[in-house]
C-alpha cells in the first residue's frame, strides 16, 4: 500500500472511531484503546512501521503544550504540594515496584529491564478521567489534581525512562549519578522552557503577525522547547510544559481573539489526530508484536500484562493513602487543614489510574538496538505489556468510574467560584458602565446610543432577578459602544481570572463567546 493510502486510511479509522464515540456517548480515549485492539486483528491491514527515534518528538510537544495551555496557573499552583508528590514520588515509587515485580515473574528481565517498564507506564493520563467527572458531582480539588499531575508526571516518568535506557547501556547504575542526572534533566528543561516562553510571548505581542502566523508560532513554540531542551540533553518534556503553561496564562492579553479562535480550532484537531493514530498504530502493530515474541504463549502474556496492572494500581492506592496519612499528620502539627476532608476523596483520587497516550508513544520510542549496538532486550514484550496496562487502566476502570463516584455521594459542591450567573451579571455590568462614560466622555447622542445602553440594561435586569455629535454614523457609532462593551467585559473576565473567582473551563467558554461576537462585528463592518 502507497504510503499516502496508509495515511487516509489511518485517518478515515481516527474520524470513524470519533463518530462511534459521539454516537455512543462514550469517553474518546476509551474508544480509542478498544478500536486500536479490535483494528490490529483485521486480516490485510498493512504493518506501519515507526521509527522509534522520532515517536515522542512527533506525538509529544503538541499533546503536551495543548494540556498546558489550558492548565489553570492558580489550581495548579494552590495544589502543587499534591501535585508533586504524586507526579515525582508516586511515578518514582510505581517504577521501582514494578521493576521489582517485572524482574521477579516475568522471564529474562532484569531490574534495568523492568525499571524501563516501570518508568513507561507509571504515569496516569487525566484526559479520559477529567472528561468522565465534568458530567458528575466531584470536587474541584480532585479535577485540579488530577489535571496537575497528568501534566507533570510525564516529565518524571521520561526522565527515568532515558535513565533506565542508559543502564541497560553501559551496564552500570549509579543512584548518586543518577539523581544529580535527574535535577540536571528537570532544573535544565524548566530553565529553557521558560526561555522559549518568554521569546514566544515577545514575538506574539510585538511582532504585529497575522492570524495565521501566530497559529503556526504556537506550534513552532511547543517543537522548539522540545528540541532546544533534548539538544542541551535536557528533559524536553518539562521544557514543553514550562512554555504551554507561560503562554497559555498570557494568551488572553496577546492574542486577538481572530487568532485565539483560529488556534483553538487548529490545535483541537491536532490533538484529537494524534492520539488517534498513535492509538491505531500501536494496534496494527499488535500481532506483529505478539507473533516476534517467542517462548510464551497469549495466556501468559495476558497474564503478565494483567500483574503489572494489578501492580501499578496497587502501588497508586498505597502510595496515596500512606502520603495523605502522612501529610495530615505534618499539616497538623503546622496547625493547617488537611489536604482533603475525608476518606472519600482520597479513595477517589487513588482510583483513577489510567495510563494513556504518553505511555503508548514512550513504549513505541523504545529503540531496536542499544547505542552499544545490542538489541533491547524485552522491548516487544514491553510494548504488549503496556497496551494490557492501558486497556485494563482505561477501559476497565475508566468504565466503572461513574459507578465509583456515584457510591462515594459527594453530593453538590461548595466552590470558592462564582457562578455562572454571577460573572454573566458582571460583565455586564462592567460592559453598561464603560458605555455610559463612552457616551457621556465624547457627547454621543442619538437613537442608537440608546437602543444600545437599552439592550446592556436589560440584560443586566435579567441577570438580576443615531447621530453623534461628531461625523459618526449610526453604524459607526454602534460598532465603537459594542467594541468597548466587549474589551471591558474581557478585561473583567481576566480580571476574575487572576483573583481565582471564576473556573477555567468557564473563563475558556465565555472568552470564546466574546471573541465570536467581536470577530462577527468586524466581519459585518468588513
Amino acid at each position: 500500500m502507497h504510503p499516502l493510502e496508509t495515511v487516509l486510511l489511518l485517518l478515515i479509522f481516527v474520524i470513524g472511531l470519533a463518530l462511534i464515540a459521539r454516537r455512543l456517548n462514550l469517553v474518546f480515549p476509551i474508544v480509542l484503546t478498544v478500536g486500536g485492539l479490535v483494528i490490529g486483528f483485521i486480516p490485510g491491514l498493512p504493518n506501519v512501521g515507526l521509527d522509534s527515534s522520532v515517536v515522542l518528538l512527533v506525538f509529544l510537544p503538541p499533546i503536551l503544550y495543548s494540556a498546558a495551555w489550558y492548565t489553570n496557573w492558580s489550581d495548579f499552583r494552590r495544589n502543587l504540594e499534591p501535585v508533586v508528590v504524586l507526579a515525582l514520588g508516586l511515578v518514582v515509587a510505581t517504577s521501582i515496584g514494578i521493576a521489582y515485580i517485572a524482574q521477579s515473574f516475568i522471564p529474562g528481565f532484569t531490574l534495568a529491564t523492568g525499571l524501563l517498564l516501570g518508568a513507561i507506564v507509571s504515569p496516569s493520563d487525566a484526559v479520559a478521567a477529567t472528561a468522565i467527572m465534568k458530567t458528575l458531582a466531584v470536587p474541584r480539588k480532585i479535577v485540579a489534581i488530577l489535571e496537575g499531575e497528568s501534566l507533570v508526571n510525564d516529565a518524571t516518568a521520561l526522565v527515568i525512562f532515558q535513565l533506565a535506557l542508559a543502564t541497560m547501556n553501559s551496564g552500570r547504575f549509579s543512584l548518586t549519578d543518577s539523581l544529580l542526572d535527574f535535577v540536571r534533566l528537570a532544573g535544565g528543561g524548566i530553565g529553557v522552557g521558560l526561555l522559549i516562553g518568554y521569546l514566544s510571548y515577545w514575538l506574539h505581542k510585538h511582532g504585529n503577525l497575522e492570524s495565521a502566523l501566530e497559529t503556526v508560532l504556537t506550534f513552532v513554540t511547543a517543537y522548539s522547547a522540545y528540541i532546544a531542551a533534548e539538544q542541551l540533553h535536557l528533559s524536553g518534556v518539562l521544557s514543553v510544559v514550562t512554555a504551554g503553561l507561560l503562554l497559555g496564562h498570557k494568551q488572553s492579553r496577546v492574542h486577538s481573539p481572530t487568532t485565539r479562535m483560529q488556534a483553538v480550532a487548529v490545535w483541537d484537531f491536532v490533538v484529537v489526530l494524534l492520539n488517534g493514530l498513535i492509538f491505531i498504530l500501536i494496534g496494527l502493530q499488535l500481532p506483529h508484536v505478539v507473533a516476534s515474541i517467542k517462548g510464551q504463549s497469549l495466556g501468559q502474556l495476558v497474564w503478565f500484562g494483567l500483574l503489572i496492572s494489578l501492580t501499578a494500581v496497587a502501588i497508586r492506592f498505597l502510595g496515596i493513602f500512606l502520603a495523605d496519612t502522612v501529610s495530615t499528620q505534618v499539616r497538623k502539627g503546622w496547625h493547617l487543614p488537611p489536604v482533603f476532608p475525608s476518606y472519600k476523596h482520597t479513595t477517589l483520587l487513588a482510583y483513577i489510574s489510567m495510563r494513556g497516550i504518553v505511555s503508548l508513544a514512550a513504549a513505541l520510542s523504545i529503540p531496536e538496538r542499544l547505542p552499544n549496538g545490542l538489541p533491547c532486550p524485552g522491548r516487544n514484550l514491553i510494548l504488549f505489556i503496556t497496551f494490557c496496562v492501558i486497556l485494563f487502566t482505561l477501559v476497565g476502570q475508566g468504565s466503572l468510574l461513574p459507578m465509583v463516584i456515584r457510591a462515594l455521594q459527594f453530593g453538590q459542591q461548595s466552590t470558592d467560584y462564582l457562578s455562572r450567573r454571577e460573572i454573566r451579571k458582571r460583565l455586564s455590568q462592567k460592559a453598561l458602565a464603560v458605555i455610559h462614560r463612552v457616551v457621556s466622555k465624547e457627547g454621543l447622542v442619538g437613537d442608537t446610543v440608546q437602543e444600545i445602553i437599552d439592550r446592556h440594561q436589560e440584560r443586566v435586569d435579567d441577570l438580576e432577578r443615531g447621530d453623534s455629535e461628531k461625523t459618526l454614523s449610526q453604524h459607526q457609532l454602534s460598532q465603537k459602544l459594542t467594541l468597548s462593551s466587549i474589551q471591558a467585559q474581557r478585561s473583567e473576565l481576566l480580571t476574575l481570572r487572576d483573583a481565582q473567582l471564576i473556573d477555567v473551563d468557564l473563563f475558556h467558554e465565555l472568552e470564546n463567546e466574546l471573541d465570536r461576537e467581536e470577530i462577527q462585528l468586524k466581519v459585518i463592518d468588513a
